[in-house]
């Protein structure tokens, strides 16, 4: 019987760390710079490709997310047709990941103009963002970033 409380309380303790960490979202407030960033692909890619994706990727560096305290979000970046300003961000618990939209639309759930998953290796952060709809959808833009003391 001892045995039987000892695994159930293992089991409720383990239950409760793993719950509070897959629930409780990174907190991306404030601005963030990209200074850093890769591509990833579970296959190899073309040549042709990698360099196309290569000088994409140049683009986003430097580039600034900003995720206001009201949900407000701007997005920074030297292409024009991506840039986002008054934009609305929602965390979505069921996938893990920050959702961006058009701020007339922060009351719904069925327009998106932005995905953003964070990631923590050691000491730094990437936003992990999927690419657009003329690169397959398994390939992932890993940007690192920074956040800018303000």
């Amino acid at each position: 019987m001892k045995k039987i409380f000892i695994t159930f309380g293992f089991l409720l303790v383990f239950y409760s760390i793993t719950y509070a960490q897959t629930t409780a979202p990174f907190n991306v407030e404030g601005t963030w710079k990209v200074v850093g960033g890769e591509f990833l692909s579970p296959t190899p890619l073309p040549k042709s490709i990698a360099k196309q994706l290569t000088a994409y990727k140049e683009l986003f560096f430097n580039s600034v997310f900003i995720f206001n305290s009201d949900h407000g979000f701007n997005f920074d970046i030297a292409i024009d047709e991506i840039k986002i300003q008054h934009g609305h961000w929602k965390y979505n618990a069921d996938f893990n990941r920050y959702q961006i939209q058009e701020w007339a639309d922060k009351d719904k759930d069925n327009s998106f103009l932005m995905f953003i998953s964070v990631k923590r290796e050691g000491d730094k952060t990437f936003f992990v963002l999927p690419t657009g709809d003329d690169l397959p959808k398994e390939f992932l833009i890993k940007l690192e970033v920074v956040k800018l003391m303000e």
